[in-house]
């Protein structure tokens, strides 16, 4: 039923004729453009696939390559840290030997030491024995030459003697050539190192500037002095201009009459104080006084009482002389330079040689 219709509405060739054409229909796209654009679709996928799989195979081998490493790095971390531990092992090892040696060595040392006492004791021994106990006659010189020493030192101050005893004791001491002397020796050094650390100021060379500055105090200059007999100087008026009234003239006298009562002048401090003839003496022997008090100080070894001496002369001189004269300044210039001696300086102890040697002595003997 259908095909009939269908064949009925099918336009024969012989109605074209009499029916009008219809309108074009536009061409559709061709099948075989379509069917070309899907194969390079396809590559482009297949080539992004691939790049993706070989960056992520890429990937792969790195962190393959990376954990290699890093186990390498273990294997040699773990490889050093065994060998550290045997390193570590060896030298605890090492050092218990050595700790162990040094207690062999000390332990030898101290028995090398104890020997040589033994073989000091021994050649004391021998050479008692050979001098037929001389050595007791020069201990005992020794003895009293360290006591010398001491007793100059303590009680006289006097260091040069001091040194010269301890010198000679060492002296006597090296020529008994003992080794058991060693340590007395060696306190000697100590003790002369010490007393050669001692200031000692030159109290000959400041008592003699004292005496001489005593000898010379009776002709410094003093200040000022009062005249025996004062006499005024009179001066004659001035004679009068002529031609000048009885006024004028009678101004001039009354203003010479005034000038010779009245005299202005700057103050330029105290005035000196006037000594008469009589009382110079006393005030140089008032000086001479006090340089022979700084003397008798410096000789005592009297610090305080030198130096108050000393200030005091200074200001005598200052006081009572003439100050621009060069004696004066010499002698002040003396002063000021003895002033700061140290007369009593602090003394150190010569005993541990006395005592050393003392206890040496007590063993000879027993």
């Amino acid at each position: 039923m259908d095909r009939t219709q269908a064949r009925m509405t099918t336009p024969t060739p012989y109605d074209t004729a009499e029916t009008p054409p219809k309108p074009p229909v536009p061409p559709a796209a061709p099948a075989h453009r379509r069917r070309s654009l899907l194969p390079l679709l396809l590559l482009v996928v297949v080539a992004g696939v691939a790049a993706a799989a070989f960056w992520v195979w890429q990937q792969q081998q790195q962190l393959l390559q990376d954990t290699q490493k890093h186990g390498n790095l273990i294997d040699r971390l773990s490889h050093d840290l065994s060998g550290l531990e045997s390193t570590a092992q060896k030298l605890d090892t090492r050092q218990g030997d050595l700790a162990a040696m040094a207690q062999r060595s000390s332990s030898e040392v101290a028995e090398f030491g104890r020997r040589i006492e033994e073989h000091d004791q021994v050649v004391g021994n021998l050479n008692e024995a050979v001098a037929g106990g001389r050595g007791r006659f020069v201990m005992a010189s020794i003895e009293n030459l360290l006591l010398l020493a001491n007793d100059r030192l303590q009680i006289a101050g006097d260091v040069r003697s001091a040194l010269v005893a301890l010198q000679e004791a060492d002296a006597r001491i090296a020529g008994m050539r003992d080794p058991r002397l060693f340590n007395v020796r060696q306190a000697l050094a100590e003790e002369r190192a010490a007393l050669q650390a001692v200031p000692q100021p030159d109290y000959a060379g400041a008592a003699l500037t004292l005496s001489s500055l005593a000898s010379r105090a009776a002709q410094m200059p003093l200040r000022a002095r009062a005249p025996d007999h004062y006499e005024t100087a009179m001066q004659a008026p001035a004679a009068a201009a002529p031609g000048t009234t009885r006024w004028q003239r009678l101004k001039q006298s009354v203003g010479q009459a005034l000038h010779g009562m009245f005299t202005l002048r700057r103050n330029q401090g105290p005035a000196a104080r006037l000594l008469a003839p009589q009382e110079e003496a006393l005030v140089h022997q008032v000086l001479m006084l006090r340089l022979e008090a700084a003397r008798v100080a410096l000789l005592r070894g009297d610090t305080v009482s030198f130096r108050d001496a000393c200030s005091g002369a200074s200001r005598w001189l200052r006081d009572y002389f003439r100050a621009e004269d060069p004696a004066v300044q010499g002698a002040l210039g003396e002063l000021e330079r003895l002033q700061p001696l140290e007369l009593s300086p602090p003394l150190p102890e010569l005993t541990r040689s006395l005592a050393l040697l003392r206890a040496h002595m007590d063993v000879s003997a027993r």
